[in-house]
């Protein structure tokens, strides 16, 4: 949001913000130019580099995507899928058990609310003041408790066999996620984002910790000097491989979930076991798929409609490039890890020998799962068809809020273009604005609240949500000790960063001067700007889940966020207060919530169909007493039926009864 000149590619709309709040030097000495809003119908897909080295049936690697997307098979515990998290509009609408600890309450093991509590239209704004027009306010409350998602219950990975639903695991007592001592589903320590256009993004997640390099085995991409998949140089050779797949963080991302101890996995789960257990099993087994499902009908297991008549194994050599999966050899993993090669015997594997493509299935599995999110676009809201000419796709209300957003709000700062966000390939690799090629930019100087230079990662700020110190964002660190944020490594000395490969990617940026080591750096507490599009449908909003509604949102931004002062270290200076009047608010709403939703997305029509899903939708209770089952509290499931191309009724939003 450092930019304070934003030109539209809509000439009528062109806005220049101004600073509201604060003492900063206007002009912003470092401005940047972004698209304005637009026809996303005309801004193409990213596309993973070298794909065809990979893929060589790109249509049945889609179909394998959406396949292990929905599958329940692929969780440890024969319940959790990809889109147990995803399953309206790309995201989450449960409201119950969703829950986890945030902030110094973290430490405490506290979650404030409780646990499998039943979330009310009343406990939001998480953090509330008296005029919501007035951040200085009386506070009224200020819960640090993140809305998130229910993953897994606590369980320690004990082993797998091939064909299996799910796995073996031994129950482990959760200090934070339990009623009355039996374990309830664990929650994440974020709100679950939607997939729907996330191929735009260039990194996902909201701390962007998942690379736009796939580098084939996790989401750490080149910070990661030990991720090699194996390829076959020859049916009796198996090398070790590095693999860089450039717009890949999709599939950087797709590959993280499946051995989280959080979201679906038990504790300790190899990724090469997901492939051992799955690579066997009947596609989407326990679950109902429409004959008339746009990318998996033809595959469907008639007449029964449950799962798919074929194989993962088969799906995966009718899909990729057989130097990847096909070998006379096979993985023999020590006790240490260290994996050998050796030729297959006569005989079953033992669990710790792995077939090629068991072995490489996290290459095979993100890249599907990247391939099918790549069809989930949607280009088709009224706001499109207004750009493409038909001038009554928007009501007075909605072209008034339109106005809003480019104009006295400044939303298009940061939710730039098209896609509604900055964090875009198109746009920080440099977009073409009103004619003009603009600059790759993945780094620049801005102000903070204090007005003092500082540098930071385009695209992630801290807007004052929550305090900086309750969760860093981007400004933290990986698991290999390298900084998330690009920025912190280029002014770090090179001896200080442990994956040296960072140092020698590209960085554009189009600081002058160029930004130098030990430069300051504004990270800390910065989160991913997210796409705005189909918003109405995606509650609860921020990284926290702290916000139910649009208006909730349009009012933190309109007084300046909620720890703007607090956070002024590390906050955008142009996170102030705004002023818009009521009627500017009810333009800018009205806007937001219709202008952006496609009606594919609603009536979930092709491309947005799916199998049926069962899910994990709180814990069953007497009286408030919890019902034990064998691996804790008894869930609740909530049965959402598998719709065809023409789609059928959309899942309950949040909070509705």
């Amino acid at each position: 949001m450092a930019a304070v000149l934003w030109l539209s590619g809509f000439s009528a709309l062109a806005a220049t913000t101004t600073v509201r709040e604060g003492t900063c030097p206007e002009p912003n000495p470092f401005p940047d130019t972004n698209p304005g809003p637009g026809s996303l119908k005309h801004i193409p897909v990213p596309q993973p580099s070298n794909l065809n080295l990979y893929v060589r049936n790109r249509q049945t690697a889609i179909a394998l995507g959406k396949a292990l997307f929905w599958d329940m098979q692929v969780g440890s515990d024969g319940v959790q899928s990809c889109g147990t998290c995803h399953f309206r509009a790309g995201a989450d609408p449960r409201s119950i058990n969703q829950l986890a600890p945030g902030g110094q309450d973290i430490a405490n093991n506290v979650i404030n609310l409780g646990v499998n509590y039943q979330l009310k239209a009343s406990d939001f704004p998480l953090h509330k003041v008296a005029d919501p027009t007035d951040r200085k306010s009386q506070i009224l409350r200020s819960i640090d408790d993140v809305v998130s998602s229910a993953g897994v219950k606590s369980s320690r990975y004990l082993g797998t066999l091939p064909g299996l639903e799910q796995d073996f695991g031994l129950y482990t007592a959760d200090p934070i996620f339990n009623l009355r001592g039996l374990n309830t589903r664990r929650v994440e320590p974020r709100n679950t984002p939607t997939v729907v256009n996330a191929a735009y993004n260039r990194k996902q997640f909201w701390d962007g910790r998942a690379d736009n390099l796939f580098n084939g085995v996790n989401e750490w991409g080149p910070r990661d000097p030990n991720a090699k998949v194996l390829k076959a140089t020859g049916l009796n050779q198996l090398t070790p491989t590095v693999v860089r797949i450039q717009n890949g963080a999709l599939a950087s991302q797709a590959v993280g979930p499946p051995v989280s101890g959080l979201e679906m996995s038990f504790q300790g789960r190899p990724t090469r076991d997901v492939g051992k257990r799955l690579a066997s099993v009947k596609p989407l087994k326990k679950q109902l798929v429409a004959a008339d499902d746009s990318v998996l009908g033809p595959l469907v297991d008639l007449p029964s409609r449950k799962g798919l008549d074929t194989t993962y194994r088969q799906l995966i050599e009718q899909a990729f490039q057989p130097e990847w999966w096909q070998s006379n050899l096979i993985v023999r993993v020590s006790s240490n890890g260290t994996p050998s090669y050796v030729p297959r015997p006569n005989r079953t594997l033992f669990p710790n020998e792995y077939t090629m493509l068991e072995y490489n299935f996290n290459l095979f599995f993100g890249l599907a799962v990247q391939l099918y999110e790549m069809t989930l676009i949607s280009d088709d809201a009224p706001l499109d068809r207004y750009f493409d000419g038909d001038t009554s796709a928007l009501n007075a209300q909605e072209i008034r809020g339109l106005a809003v957003f480019t104009g006295e709000a400044a939303c298009a700062a940061c939710h730039a273009g098209a896609e509604t966000t900055n964090n875009s390939v198109r746009i920080l690799e440099g977009a073409v604005v009103n004619g003009n090629k603009e600059p790759a930019e993945f780094v620049e100087r801005m102000f903070n609240g204090n007005c003092e230079v500082i540098a930071y990662d385009q695209s992630f700020y801290n807007i004052g949500v929550r305090p900086t110190e309750e969760d860093l964002g981007i400004g933290n660190k990986d698991v290999f000790g390298n900084p998330l944020a690009m920025i912190d490594i280029i002014t770090t000395p090179p001896s200080q960063i442990p994956s040296q490969e960072l140092l020698t990617l590209p960085v554009p940026n189009i600081a002058n001067p160029p930004i130098a080591i030990g430069e300051r750096t504004s990270t800390k507490g910065a989160f991913k700007v997210p796409n705005l599009r189909n918003l109405a449908l995606t509650a609860p909003y921020f990284h926290n889940g702290g916000q139910a509604t649009i208006r909730q949102v349009v009012e933190f931004y309109n007084r300046g966020g909620d720890f703007r002062e607090r956070n002024a270290q590390f906050v955008d200076f142009e996170i102030g207060k705004i002023g818009l009047t009521n009627e500017e608010i009810d333009d800018l709403v009205a806007f937001l919530t219709r202008a952006l939703t496609d009606d594919r997305v609603v009536r979930q029509s092709a491309p947005f169909d799916h199998p049926q899903l069962l899910v994990p939708n709180g814990h069953k209770t007497f009286y408030g007493f919890p019902l034990p089952g064998i691996d804790g509290v008894q869930d609740e499931f909530l049965d959402v039926p598998a719709v065809g191309r023409n789609g059928g009724p959309l899942p309950k939003a949040f909070l509705q009864p």
